[in-house]
């Protein structure tokens, strides 16, 4: 598999999208796959992290002038830099050119090292992005898949698949995604972490006593300097054996750094560490953090370090917030990081319920998410082969898949065997095997009624699949169906006491369709056209399809 990421970091945009995705880069790299990233040549930008850290980078140059970032609206074009505002539009600085360029040039580069995904961490565009990104890929022939990364959920993305690994709980998304990986289960951490988690877990309980200041690796909030400030005046109110010592770790070109480090210079509890490769080894040395939200938040929940959080930046809100819910943080607003008092009276808190704060966040991430999402990357949608009747007869005759299909009885194998070898010869049905990482999950299927309709049926059968892998099989499959020219509804017919297949059905856009008043079904259709508009894919010219065409 080849993946290319797009993703930029500089002072305004900060360091933790580049980060995340050379985790995710490292975690596709063990397992064996190719990775390349399309960057912004711009003055503080991380192209040389992305480098040293062993990754090819193709470099666009920022555009300047009247291409800059100066006067576009919010509705125009494409070729457009987007202004400030909601959604993209208030994140017009973090694109250096236009989003046509930017994209095409994105598509070349994918064009040219054949990748299988496009990988897209960059709060600077938007849809219009992703269907310049689609329509440049057609003339080549390319069927490039592409996935986002969405922690905000303001914008629609027409993308393949989505990644929120912010979300907690079931917090309903209010942009809509075919096939999405949420929570902070594919938190993309590097393995350092999982790996440091056990002897981490083991000594929290303590009295805290060490704390890391983790303002972001540029702080442009200058969170640092607030809770140095906050702790030097803790421990003036306190006997020296309950003084705090604090290690503040950011990166060397932190616009914090002279002022953090005048404070070190006086006070011996504060020391400073620029540019640290070892943030699993001092987080399990810490007590407790003073941290911006962002990735490092699921870092901490990793290593079950006590934290007190402040959102530094808008997009870090609901992360923060979330984990305030769920008891795993203690959180203030940067505003509120501002009034000293109310930091100090909040560090009191987190030290106070350090325990409970540890145990809350260590059950949230386990440190492992990297994995899961390369896994969900490397899917496979393959046409079903006679070989594969035995594992079908297996996953089909559970009882759970029989209770939810519209015919319960068991399967005989001679029968079975039967079916597979005509399923794999006609030239009126679709019959697919889905698999993620290496390994079959599922059976997917679709045989025409005729006039473009498609009947669909399906189930998951390996035991414990990965979470979502249903509805990403799905995903897959009505993505390859739409870009058939003899496929124009895919149609279904589920049970009314299968509440899941109802509300999965419901979720991917399909609408009820009526069936005979005898029928012990409900039936539900969805236009491939939706699909394609859905996914901003081209409307003609499809790529080969999945299966035998009629």
């Amino acid at each position: 598999m080849r993946l290319l990421i797009r993703a930029d970091g500089d002072a305004r945009i900060g360091g933790g999208h580049v980060m995340r995705c050379l985790s995710l880069a490292d975690a596709a790299q063990a397992a064996g796959h190719h990775v390349h990233f399309v960057m912004i040549a711009a003055d503080g930008g991380m192209a040389d992290w992305v480098r040293a850290a062993g990754y090819g980078v193709t470099l666009m140059p920022a555009a300047s002038g009247r291409d800059g970032v100066q006067g576009a609206n919010r509705a125009g074009p494409a070729d457009a830099v987007i202004p400030m505002g909601d959604g993209p539009e208030g994140y017009t600085d973090w694109l250096r050119q236009p989003m046509a360029r930017d994209a095409a040039r994105t598509a070349e580069v994918a064009q040219t090292m054949r990748a299988d995904w496009v990988i897209l961490d960059h709060y600077g565009v938007d849809r219009r992005w992703v269907a310049t990104l689609r329509e440049a890929l057609r003339p080549g022939g390319a069927d490039v898949k592409l996935m986002v990364f969405d922690d905000l959920d303001d914008r629609d993305w027409a993308a393949d698949m989505v990644l929120d690994q912010t979300r907690l709980g079931r917090a309903p998304r209010r942009q809509s995604a075919l096939a999405r990986l949420s929570g902070p289960q594919f938190a993309l951490l590097r393995p350092e972490f999982a790996k440091a988690r056990p002897a981490a877990l083991a000594r929290r309980g303590g009295t805290p006593r060490r704390v890391m200041i983790a303002p972001g690796m540029m702080d442009a909030a200058g969170l640092a300097p607030l809770a140095v400030a906050a702790i030097t005046a803790y421990n003036a109110q306190k006997p020296r054996a309950d003084a705090l010592v604090a290690e503040v770790v950011m990166g060397s070109a932190s616009q914090s750094r002279p002022e953090v480090e005048a404070y070190a210079a006086k006070e011996p509890a504060i020391t400073v560490t620029l540019d640290a490769t070892d943030m699993a080894a001092r987080m399990t040395a810490a007590d407790l953090c003073i941290g911006a939200g962002g990735t490092t938040s699921w870092e901490r929940c990793c290593l079950g370090l006590p934290t007190l959080s402040v959102s530094v930046s808008a997009n870090q809100e609901p992360g923060v917030a979330a984990l305030a819910q769920a008891g795993a943080s203690v959180t203030l607003s940067l505003a509120q990081a501002r009034d000293q008092r109310r930091l100090i009276a909040a560090l009191q808190e987190v030290i106070a319920s350090a325990p409970m704060l540890a145990r809350r966040a260590a059950e949230i991430c386990d440190g492992t998410g990297a994995a899961r999402v390369v896994s969900a990357l490397d899917r496979v949608l393959r046409p079903l082969r006679e070989e594969d009747a035995a594992r079908l007869f297996e996953w089909r005759n559970q009882p759970h898949i029989r209770a939810a299909s519209l015919t319960s009885d068991p399967l005989v194998w001679e029968d079975h065997q039967a079916w597979v070898r005509r399923a794999v010869q006609r030239d009126d049905g679709v019959f697919c095997i889905y698999g993620e990482g290496g390994r079959d999950l599922g059976a997917v299927s679709a045989i025409c009624t005729g006039a473009g309709v498609w009947r669909w049926s399906f189930y998951i059968g390996a035991p414990e699949s990965p979470k979502g892998a249903g509805r990403r099989m799905l995903a897959a499959f009505l993505r390859e169906m739409a870009l058939r020219e003899d496929v124009n509804e895919i149609e279904a017919e589920v049970l009314p006491e299968n509440a899941a297949s109802i509300h999965l059905h419901r979720a991917l856009g399909f609408a009820t369709a009526p069936l005979p008043e005898n029928s012990p079904a409900l039936a539900f259709r969805l236009s491939t056209w939706d699909v394609r508009e859905r996914l901003a894919l081209p409307h003609d010219a499809p790529p080969p399809p999945i299966g035998p065409q009629p």
